[in-house]
């Protein structure tokens, strides 16, 4: 395949519905039962629904938390710029047995911990490559984020980690952010990958992908 051929995009007839999984380190500056502060170089839009992981103290697993976010403002921490984001913190979503509190009191006089944030992102993809894809999404992502998508089509799966190249603002759809995406596996590709549905989309493969 030349490189003009792997990097001809090719519009799909339907748009493939998948979900981009982001996984972001935070710095816990505050938490309590009811709402966290979190420090990330990456903003987190209003209302996006989250998982919260929390260390455990004693060394042991760490908690997770539901969590929504309410809010966000940009700081200066250490000489730079980060995006304190304010959570709701909702029911629990994995939690160990060993009955060990996960709200010991984090914030002054007490020093951040080192946590993560776990997001879940809907994307339409609505053109592919070989090399990459372009998708639309109502949440942003922020250019060289790098996760998973994953893309469920005629009854299979498929996945493939992913690195976000550029993002854009358009008006003129009902999910205003577009994104090119360049796929970062490079193993042979499979019917099972989602670089395997691009290849066999870009030589002409028929291959329906509901909406």
């Amino acid at each position: 395949m030349n490189e003009r051929r792997r990097g001809e995009r090719h519009p799909l007839d339907q748009p493939g519905m998948a979900t981009m999984s982001v996984v972001q380190d935070v710095e816990i500056t505050h938490l309590d039962p009811k709402e966290s502060l979190v420090l990330t170089s990456r903003s987190i839009p209003w209302g996006e629904r989250l998982l919260l992981t929390i260390p455990n103290s004693n060394g042991g697993e760490s908690h997770t938390r539901l969590a929504r976010a309410v809010g966000s403002r940009v700081v200066l921490r250490a000489f730079a710029l980060h995006h304190e984001v304010r959570l709701l913190i909702g029911g629990r979503s994995s939690d160990t047995a060993s009955g060990i509190d996960p709200f010991a009191p984090i914030g002054y006089p007490h020093d951040p911990v080192r946590g993560a944030l776990s997001r879940r992102v809907p994307v339409r993809i609505v053109q592919v490559s070989y090399s990459g894809c372009l998708w639309e999404s109502p949440s942003p992502l922020d250019e060289g984020t790098v996760g998973f998508v994953d893309l469920r089509a005629s009854g299979q799966h498929h996945t493939e980690a992913v690195r976000i190249l550029r993002t854009m603002r358009s008006e003129e759809t009902r999910w205003p952010y577009h994104m090119a995406v360049e796929f970062l596996t490079r193993f042979p590709v499979s019917r099972e990958s989602l670089r395997g549905v691009a290849a066999m989309v870009a030589v002409g493969t028929p291959l329906p992908i509901p909406s």
